[in-house]
């Protein structure tokens, strides 16, 4: 199996989807005229560049940070640079480039934080054997600290990030491990047989570690990890192949247990975020497909600290891809079910409500990839594209609840 196939097809190569569409005006952006009853969307004017966002966070009372990858050449193959921006919501002024680590390389992921003096950026291992270089945000400057990654590795990530406390820091994703080696009598290339597994991390102030996990299937692996507390930290993903179904863990403050397979309703599921409020308010989105066909349709979960229920969705709402928390439930981002259009949705309850998220039209397709809430503020990174341009531009959407 390649590098990553299966986590890289849903995720990394779902980030890859949104280049798509055409421009989007730096401005206020209309929601469909079905759903003008729903608050109005604005635009960050962000620095141009070729460039895909992964997330978003408010670090305090007046700052947004978001953060991603950007995109160019580098002989045959696309090269990947983190980019993190910021901006002062007291201001009207432009949102600034900040300086990453030195030597950083690759994509970043995700990013959280607990202050502006505390934050977290994390992505993937760039090469075989490496660890993954996360990076650490101490009020001043960004810094590598790098995250261990299994014996035997040949690549993996962290694919998301949350933090709790300055020495109580959870990260989670993937990791493809050499089983054996089987060299060619001829001399032709080495057969790598292998196999890939979830992987968490956690920081305790002074360094990551990789922490045990209890096996899941022969290939699967970790999309997103949510804490209401060092005592209850949610960790979800799926499995790989036959075994293609959700996969959920769960952290008491002593261990790590897997939760049964949640009944997500169709041949396939997989979670692609999580939002743990409580032991008892748990929330997990994904995609799950109704038959062999079926290209995904929205997956929304709710844990009550007994057994999981799924709630009723949309009929064009395709895969979810980030979620965050409200005060009376959530709010999810994903794309519809013929990929053509992003969506966003309020959910309370068992009710999911629309939040008229820009519709694509004619030269212009809005593609959401992860959510982040602060108070009634609702922010979706991601990106667009600008017909006949190679590579996205990056889409930072708000709203207010």
């Amino acid at each position: 199996m390649a590098v990553g196939v299966r986590v890289r097809t849903l995720l990394i190569g779902a980030v890859s989807a949104l280049v798509i569409g055409g421009g989007l005006p730096a401005a206020a952006v209309a929601a469909p005229a079905s759903e003008a009853a729903a608050p109005p969307w604005s635009a960050a004017k962000l620095p141009s560049g070729d460039t895909v966002l992964t997330g978003s966070v408010r670090p305090d009372a007046h700052t947004t940070w978001t953060a991603g990858f950007r995109l160019g050449e580098d002989g045959q193959e696309i090269a990947f640079r983190p980019v993190v921006f910021a901006h002062d919501d007291r201001s009207s002024g432009p949102w600034t480039e900040m300086t990453t680590a030195p030597g950083a390389t690759g994509r970043i992921n995700a990013l959280a934080a607990t202050s502006a003096r505390d934050a977290w950026l994390v992505g993937d291992a760039d090469f075989e054997g490496d660890p993954v270089m996360t990076q650490h945000w101490d009020g001043h400057v960004w810094r590598l600290k790098p995250a261990p990654m299994p014996a035997n590795s040949l690549s993996g990530g962290l694919l998301g990030v949350d933090a709790v406390a300055a020495n109580d820091v959870w990260a989670a994703g993937w990791a493809q491990v050499v089983d054996r080696r089987i060299p060619d009598p001829d001399g032709g290339p080495t057969q790598i047989v292998d196999h890939q597994e979830g992987l968490v991390e956690h920081w305790d102030g002074r360094a990551w570690h990789r922490v045990a996990l209890p096996k899941q299937y022969a290939n699967w692996g970790l999309n997103a990890i949510s804490a209401s507390g060092p005592k209850d930290v949610w960790a979800v993903g799926s499995g790989y192949g036959d075994d293609d179904r959700p996969v959920v863990l769960h952290y008491d403050g002593r261990s790590w247990t897997a939760l049964p397979t949640p009944p997500y309703g169709g041949l396939y599921g997989e979670f692609n975020d999580v939002v743990a409020k409580g032991p008892h308010d748990v929330w997990a989105v994904g995609r799950t497909l109704l038959d062999e066909n079926d290209r995904g349709h929205a997956l929304i979960m709710h844990w009550n600290g007994k057994a999981w229920t799924r709630l009723d969705r949309p009929a064009d709402a395709g895969p979810l891809t980030g979620a965050a928390p409200t005060r009376d439930g959530i709010v999810a981002v994903g794309n519809t079910v013929d990929r053509e259009s992003g969506y966003a949705l309020k959910v309370a309850g068992t009710r999911a409500t629309s939040l008229g998220f820009p519709a694509t039209t004619d030269g212009t397709a809005y593609s959401p990839w992860k959510v982040s809430t602060s108070g009634r503020a609702v922010d979706v990174s991601g990106a667009f594209n600008i017909t006949g341009q190679q590579f996205p531009q990056p889409m930072l959407l708000s709203t207010r609840l």
